[in-house]
C-alpha cells in the first residue's frame, strides 16, 4: 500500500514545476540561495521575479539560516524584507514551511507598518488566528492550534474574500478578510510588538487562488523537498 501511494504521488508531481504557475510572486525555496551579503543576509527569489528578501540590521537577523530555513528569534521582531513590496486586494494563496517553537501570537509574514499580517496562536491561545488587510482585522477560530511541529501552513482567499487557514492540506479553519494585503516581510513585522520564535522554511506566494489541483500538486512538491508527510 506504501509504495502504491507513492507512485500516485510521484505520477501527480510528474514534470510539474513551481514556476509553471503564471501567477507566482516569490518562491522562498528550502536550502536553497541562502546566505550573506555586505551587511546583511539574503534569501533569494527562485521565482524569477527576483523579488529577494534580505535582512541589513543586526539585530532582526535572528540566528540566520540554519538547515535550510530562516531561524527567528523571540528577542527582536525578526525578519526578512522584500525588495519589492507587493499587495494583493484581491484573492491569493499563501504556503510557508514553518517549525514553530511555541505558540504565542507567532506571525510569519507582514508588512513593515504592521497593518497587514498573518499571525498564528494570537494572545498565547492556539487556537486564534488573526490577520490583517490593510488595517482590516480577521479573526478566525480554528479547530486545533497550528502545533509545533514542522509543517505547511497554507492561508488562501477567494474573490469573496472567504479566507481558509490550513495545515498540511487539512483545512482549520476559515473565516472573511477583506482588505488589501501587503506583502513586505518574511517574520514578524517591524512596527509590531508581537514576535516570532519559528524556522521558516520555504515560502510560495500566489496573486490569484490555486484551483485544488494546483494546490495539491504545490504542496507534495513543497512538502517533498521539505520532508513533511501529508
Amino acid at each position: 500500500m506504501l509504495n502504491q501511494a507513492l507512485v500516485l504521488k510521484s505520477r501527480v508531481n510528474s514534470g510539474f514545476a513551481i514556476t509553471d504557475i503564471e501567477t507566482l510572486k516569490v518562491w522562498f525555496k528550502f536550502n536553497t540561495g541562502q546566505g550573506a551579503i555586505t551587511d546583511g543576509i539574503q534569501w533569494n527569489d527562485s521565482s524569477g521575479n527576483n523579488n529577494h528578501a534580505s535582512q541589513t540590521a543586526d539585530a532582526q537577523e535572528g540566528s540566520g539560516f540554519s538547515g535550510g530555513g530562516f531561524v527567528t528569534d523571540s528577542d527582536n521582531n525578526d525578519n526578512l524584507d522584500f525588495s519589492t513590496t507587493f499587495v494583493e486586494s484581491g484573492d491569493y494563496h499563501v504556503f510557508m514551511v514553518l517549525d514553530l517553537s511555541e505558540e504565542n501570537s507567532e506571525t510569519f509574514i507582514s508588512s513593515a507598518n504592521n497593518t497587514s499580517f498573518m499571525r498564528f496562536a494570537n494572545g498565547g491561545t492556539a487556537t486564534a488566528f488573526k490577520m490583517k488587510n490593510g488595517g482590516t482585522v480577521a479573526n478566525i477560530t480554528l479547530s486545533e492550534g497550528f502545533g509545533t511541529t514542522k509543517a505547511i501552513a497554507e492561508v488562501s482567499r477567494n474573490p469573496s474574500n472567504l479566507v481558509r487557514v490550513g495545515r498540511n492540506g487539512v483545512s482549520l479553519g476559515t473565516g472573511t478578510g477583506a482588505g488589501s494585503f501587503s506583502f513586505e516581510q518574511i517574520g514578524a513585522s517591524t512596527g509590531a510588538s508581537s514576535l516570532t520564535t519559528a524556522t521558516i522554511f520555504e515560502v510560495v506566494i500566489f496573486s490569484s487562488l490555486l484551483s485544488a489541483t494546483d494546490a495539491d500538486k504545490v504542496r507534495n512538491d513543497i512538502a517533498d523537498r521539505n520532508s513533511i508527510s501529508l
